[in-house]
């Protein structure tokens, strides 16, 4: 999620985004639609199970490297932003299975990044450079998880519930989708997706009689998205802030839009839990 910036421009996605779309043109994501729907249960991967069927999974992404740049800017926007959101969480479901089962980092290493003893010791933040270092192949380009991220999906397009969708492989990340995302689709996917992410009192909680609002971090790291969305409201604190409860806002109950206009409350971001989203771990109470 919020690291350091990727390698890479992308100056030809940049040019993608604005191309003239051809509608006879776009990708199909039908082998990553049955992999999800095969081992991913509410928002769980059994990592376990695909490490062992990976076949799916590295054919799909062959396909996803595959592609062009000048193939990638012929399709849609919304064709484009299903694709790289595909191409995210099927590459950090390969970055995990690379190296499942995750069991911590050594000492050495943890003392040379402090911040590893803060975390989980089955996290994707143990492998080195997993967001911000390993190269994979996305239209024509290479570029890192990041890149994909922040110098593509957050540059290029206004669409601010990508973030209800890039799944970081943590808890504490919207939960991965069962089926993949689609450009024919994309918009109920994203709501659905924002629904499911704003309802679940793990990731967001809307306390009206103790008059808390807990977001989550994700919010806080990529707050600027949602200032176009600020207005005036009850609530005068954050100008970023205002944006995202003004834009979460159509997603929740009627009586918990109804006490955020009031902005009688204290916002606060909930801790970011990287322990990583494995059904396994999920069996086992943890």
């Amino acid at each position: 999620m919020r690291y350091s910036a990727g390698l890479l421009t992308w100056t030809l996605l940049g040019l993608a985004a604005t191309a003239a779309p051809s509608a006879a043109q776009s990708f199909d994501h039908a082998g990553f639609d049955s992999l999800l729907a095969r081992y991913v249960q509410d928002g769980r991967v059994d990592y376990a199970a695909l490490k062992l069927g990976r076949a799916s999974l590295d054919s799909y992404l062959d396909r996803v490297a595959a592609v062009t740049a000048e193939a990638f800017a012929s399709w849609p926007s919304q064709e484009q932003i299903a694709y790289l959101l595909n191409a995210y969480n099927a590459y950090v479901l390969e970055t995990v299975i690379d190296r499942y089962p995750i069991r911590g980092s050594s000492l050495l290493k943890k003392l040379t990044a402090p911040g590893r003893f803060a975390l989980p010791a089955a996290s994707i933040r143990h492998v080195h450079g997993a967001f911000d270092g390993i190269l994979h192949k996305v239209a024509g380009q290479e570029t890192t998880l990041d890149g994909i991220e922040h110098e593509t999906l957050r540059a290029r397009y206004t669409e601010p519930r990508v973030h209800f969708a890039l799944a970081c492989a943590a808890v504490s990340c919207p939960p991965l989708r069962e089926e993949a995302y689609r450009g024919d689709r994309l918009d109920a996917q994203l709501d659905d997706q924002g629904r499911r992410f704003l309802s679940d009192p793990r990731l967001n909680r809307f306390e009206i009689e103790r008059a808390q609002v807990y977001l989550s971090k994700i919010f806080d790291w990529c707050g600027e998205d949602f200032l176009q969305f600020a207005r005036e409201s009850g609530y005068q604190g954050d100008e970023r802030v205002n944006g995202v409860l003004s834009f979460v806002s159509r997603y929740l109950l009627d009586r918990v839009v109804e006490f955020l206009e009031r902005g009688e409350y204290q916002v606060r971001f909930l801790s970011f839990d990287w322990t990583l989203n494995d059904q396994a771990i999920a069996a086992a109470g943890q």
